[in-house]
């Protein structure tokens, strides 16, 4: 049997791979290394900054289930965040819409 494709999501310095059950986020710095989860445990949300950022906060889910894309924090530990535009913060909610179709997770509540 053949694997599929990668689901890949990238974005200036961030990558973000979803291949084999894993998910694995990555960011072209040498001060935070990779970020690994299976999909139902993925949980993300969206922290407005000051100069039209939006910071990106990867942790995992409390509990099986739970919604993979939040705009409140409300996941469990943060082990990986990622600062973006404001204007592309619908991009970063399209991938993980998808992501939370392939989990079988809602996308937010």
């Amino acid at each position: 049997m053949e694997a599929a494709e990668p689901k890949v999501f990238q974005h200036d310095r961030l990558y973000i791979q979803v291949a084999r059950a894993i998910v694995e986020v990555f960011r072209r710095s040498n001060v935070i290394g990779p970020y690994r989860c299976p999909p139902a445990w993925v949980t993300v949300y969206a922290e407005a900054r000051r100069g039209g950022r939006t910071r990106l906060c990867f942790g995992i889910a409390e509990a099986l289930g739970e919604p993979v894309h939040e705009c409140v924090p409300n996941c469990g530990p943060v082990h990986f965040r990622h600062a973006i535009p404001a204007a592309d913060k619908i991009l970063c909610r399209d991938f993980f819409t998808e992501l939370a179709h392939l989990a079988e997770r809602p996308i937010a509540s």
